[in-house]
């Protein structure tokens, strides 16, 4: 475990160094964040509290997906460009324990974007509607706790097939995943509905459904291999 941490905080303070990455997260997470909120407040006719709850539902767990996902460039597909992965794969962690210590390294900082998101939208909302509108309790352990997992399955997923392909096959991955995710944004804008309702068994699916991906993905690790990852590097 002690390994999985000292990866963990390398990959923390090398995405705080990259202000490129770090910029570009949180200028989409305020600009999509400030504006996609109270465009649909301010144009929907139902209860403010249930739309409120949709878009922190919804829109907070994309945002924290996406933000997860630039990191995930950056974390591992960067250091394959690089090389620089090659250095731990000679330490004597595990690919399963330097795995996981990169997506605990994406987890953090994509987290608080997240969390940043949502008090833009709160704040920005409330300002629209002229009154302060505060999430439900199952929205607020949502934020909290499944936002995170979702954003650890997600990392975790990217960041084991970005090890496990080539270059080439990485460039197919990240087009397949942009688009995606704006497809993820507009279908799920699309079927909830007005008369959607955040509810404690609807959190728990989701909560259920990334631990599965967690653990899924954790699983799939056994077949990575060093010789198949350096293989992989660029020449």
């Amino acid at each position: 475990m002690r390994g999985v941490l000292v990866v963990a905080e390398k990959e923390i303070w090398q995405l705080l160094r990259s202000k490129n990455v770090l910029v570009s997260a949180v200028l989409f997470i305020v600009i999509f964040g400030g504006m996609t909120g109270p465009a649909m407040l301010a144009g929907s006719d139902a209860d403010p509290v249930q739309v409120m709850d949709q878009l922190l539902f919804y829109l907070v767990l994309v945002l924290g997906v996406f933000s997860a996902y630039l990191f995930t460039g950056q974390v591992f597909l960067r250091e394959k460009q690089e090389g620089v992965v090659e250095t731990l794969l000679c330490t004597p962690l595990s690919l399963r324990e330097i795995w996981l210590g990169k997506v605990v390294g994406i987890v953090v900082p994509a987290t608080v974007l997240s969390y940043l998101a949502s008090v833009i939208i709160v704040l920005v909302g409330s300002a629209v509607l002229g009154t302060t509108v505060w999430p439900s309790p199952p929205v607020i352990l949502h934020i909290l706790v499944v936002v995170p997992a979702f954003i650890g399955a997600g990392a975790g997923l990217i960041g084991f097939a970005q090890l496990l392909l080539g270059m080439r096959e990485n460039q197919v991955l990240n087009f397949a995943i942009i688009f995606g995710l704006i497809f993820l944004i507009s279908f799920t804008q699309a079927i909830l509905g007005p008369s959607f309702s955040v509810t404690w068994g609807v959190v728990a699916a989701v909560l259920a459904l990334a631990a599965v991906i967690i653990m899924g993905t954790a699983w799939l690790t056994r077949v990575l291999s060093r010789e198949r990852i350096v293989t992989t590097l660029p020449d």
